[in-house]
């Protein structure tokens, strides 16, 4: 394929990660700028520099407002001008807004990235947007809702649409009216070589683990929408003696509600916080099972990476964790304590079914969900759309 000059967008890049969304930019832009020239546009983080170039990527950075919720709007309506302004002097080959929201002020033609809708978020806990109290539940249905009009423009102005799985793309298709033919599913992947068991032996030490407690782990930004408060509640029910691995940040309000919830089994939990990238491996592999009990997820970095090293799942039956998942674990109903006890209970008690979910969900993400293949797909993504233009 011929070398391209793409020009990627997204709120966030590294060294900055706010979301699993942050990861899919990093991957999807260091692969494709080994074959391509690629300009990433993104938001300027406190102390960062307005342009760099991070490996081989150019990267420009753009000012935002400091209220977190709203400042892809900002983002959005800057970026458009300034993408305008570019491509007279770039020449950009292809456009491609990594959430598609972000493109709802742009002229130029652009391809889009489907991740979680405004709708899902605005029916995510049975009808109603995910909350910590009554006044954040306003807030999120309010801002939900105004969302999903400029989502709905920026899906009208997209030339094509890449969702990151068959039930995002289903969502759109169903609440949105996108026509089927308009999305190209093409799965998030990992590097595998890098995900893959490790002796944890020296973390379980480090960390004050007695070698016959069960371990735990969860991982992400710890808002309402990754329905913690049901983990907190299933612990009370967890038959065998345990640990509870916590890594990555909260949204502080939700971490008051959660421990408060907890109460005696406060000392069942471990939190590390930020881990490097180099450490996960370690902490997926001393983990007995992974949990994630979301009540929305568009695909699910942490589910992947932990069936890479082949720990088991346990995890609820939403958006595309069905099919990231498949047979590796057990799948819930979101918003349910009791069955979430009883299925981390029930892979507590059987080895041989934990080891069985861990070897298949190895194979599993090596098959589908590999950063090669979201590379190679991506890159026949963009040569069909050009060879149609």
């Amino acid at each position: 394929m011929e070398t391209l000059n793409l020009c990627i967008v997204n709120l966030d890049f590294m060294p900055f990660r706010n979301s699993g969304q942050a990861i899919y930019g990093e991957k999807l832009s260091k692969g494709l700028s080994k074959m391509h020239e690629i300009t990433v546009i993104t938001s300027q983080p406190l102390g960062s520099m307005k342009e760099e170039y991070i490996d081989n990527i150019r990267v420009i950075r753009i000012p935002l407002p400091k209220f977190d919720r709203t400042k892809w709007v900002s983002f959005g309506y800057k970026v458009g001008g300034l993408i305008e302004g570019m491509d007279k002097k770039e020449k950009f080959d292809l456009i491609h807004f990594l959430d598609v929201h972000l493109g709802y002020f742009c002229n130029k033609s652009f391809v889009g990235t489907l991740n979680q809708s405004f709708n899902q978020m605005l029916r995510s806990d049975g009808g109603i947007p995910y909350h910590h109290s009554f006044l954040n539940l306003v807030v999120r249905y309010v801002y939900y809702s105004m969302a999903k009009i400029l989502e709905k423009k920026a899906l009208n102005k997209a030339t094509k649409l890449v969702s990151i799985s068959n039930a995002t793309k289903k969502d759109f298709v169903e609440s949105y009216s996108v026509n089927p033919s308009k999305i190209e599913v093409i799965y998030n992947g990992i590097d595998t070589n890098f995900f893959k068991p490790k002796n944890s032996d020296r973390l379980r030490e480090k960390l004050g683990i007695k070698s016959d407690q069960k371990v735990l782990l969860y991982v992400g930004f710890t808002t309402p929408r990754k329905g913690v408060e049901y983990l907190a509640s299933a612990l009370k029910n967890i038959d065998r003696d345990f640990k509870l691995i916590m890594v990555g940040k909260w949204e502080k309000r939700y971490r008051e509600k959660i421990y408060k919830q907890v109460g005696k089994n406060k000392n069942k939990i471990i939190e590390v916080g930020y881990v490097s990238d180099e450490d996960m491996p370690y902490y997926y592999s001393l983990a007995d099972i992974f949990t994630l009990p979301s009540l929305l997820e568009g695909f699910g970095y942490p589910l992947v990476e932990a069936l890479s090293c082949e720990t088991p799942v346990v995890a609820t039956r939403v958006g595309a964790v069905p099919e990231v998942v498949g047979d590796c674990g057990f799948l819930i109903p979101p918003r349910d304590a009791s069955a979430l006890a009883n299925a981390i209970n029930a892979l507590l008690a059987d080895d041989d079914l934990r080891q069985k979910f861990g070897k298949q969900g190895r194979k599993r993400v090596k098959r589908y969900f590999n950063e090669e293949s979201m590379i190679s797909n991506t890159e026949e993504f963009y040569k069909n759309i050009l060879n149609n233009f």
